[in-house]
C-alpha cells in the first residue's frame, strides 16, 4: 500500500459496519464472506498506517454514532495486539496517543465502548497509570461487562495500578462469579504473586 492512503478515509469505511468479527471469514461453501473480508482489509490498512491511524480513531471515539464509537474502541484494542485471536499476530501499534480519549470513553453511555476502551488501556500496560482512577470508577459500574473489563485492564497495568487494590479486593464480593475471578487475577498481577487459583 502506498503512502497516499488517508487514515481518516480508512476509518470512515467502518461507518455502517460492526467491526466485531463474526468468527466466520468464509461461507459454508468455502467462498469468502465479502463483509468479513472488507473488515479485515480495514484492520490491515490501519495496522500498516501505525500511529498515523490514531488521530482518526480518536475522532471515531467521539463520534455521535454509538456503532462508530464501538468500532473505534475495538480497533484500538485490536491494533494494540488483542482481541482478534484468529488472525496472525502483526506488529503491535503504539496506541498511547489515544489514552486521553480512551479514558474519557470509560464513561461512554454504551457498554461495549466502555469495555473495549478499558481493555485497550490495559494493552498499554504500566504506561496507562493515569487511567487507574477512571478504571476504579468503572469497576463500580452496574454493567457486569464493564466491571470485568476494568479488572482485566487493571491487571494488565500491573503494579502501577496498586491504588486500585482496595476496590479490587472489594470486588472479590461481587455478585458475579466472573467479576470475582477477574478481580482475583488482577490482584495477583498487581501484587505479582503466584496464582491463588480459580474458584
Amino acid at each position: 500500500m502506498g503512502n497516499d492512503v488517508r487514515p481518516g478515509a480508512v476509518v470512515e469505511q467502518m461507518r455502517g459496519l460492526s467491526m466485531q468479527s463474526s468468527g466466520r471469514p468464509d461461507f459454508d461453501d468455502g467462498t469468502i464472506n465479502p463483509k468479513e473480508q472488507h473488515k479485515r482489509e480495514i484492520i490491515t490498512q490501519l495496522q500498516s498506517l501505525g500511529t498515523n491511524a490514531i488521530p482518526p480513531l480518536v475522532k471515531g471515539l467521539n463520534d455521535a454514532n454509538a456503532q462508530m464509537r464501538r468500532n473505534a474502541a475495538l480497533v484500538l484494542l485490536t491494533l494494540a495486539g488483542a482481541y482478534e485471536e484468529e488472525q496472525p499476530s502483526p506488529e503491535k501499534v503504539n496506541i498511547r496517543g489515544a489514552m486521553p480519549a480512551l479514558i474519557k470513553a470509560l464513561a461512554d453511555r454504551d457498554g461495549d465502548v466502555r469495555s473495549w476502551a478499558a481493555q485497550a488501556l490495559g494493552e498499554i500496560g504500566s504506561d496507562a497509570k493515569a487511567a487507574v482512577s477512571a478504571l476504579v470508577n468503572l469497576l463500580k459500574n452496574s454493567d457486569e461487562g464493564s466491571r470485568n473489563s476494568s479488572c482485566i485492564a487493571l491487571g494488565n497495568i500491573g503494579p502501577a495500578a496498586r491504588d486500585a487494590l482496595p476496590t479490587l479486593k472489594n470486588a472479590l464480593k461481587d455478585p458475579s462469579r466472573d467479576v470475582r475471578q477477574f478481580a482475583r487475577r488482577a490482584i495477583e498481577q498487581i501484587e505479582k504473586r503466584p496464582p491463588m487459583g480459580f474458584y
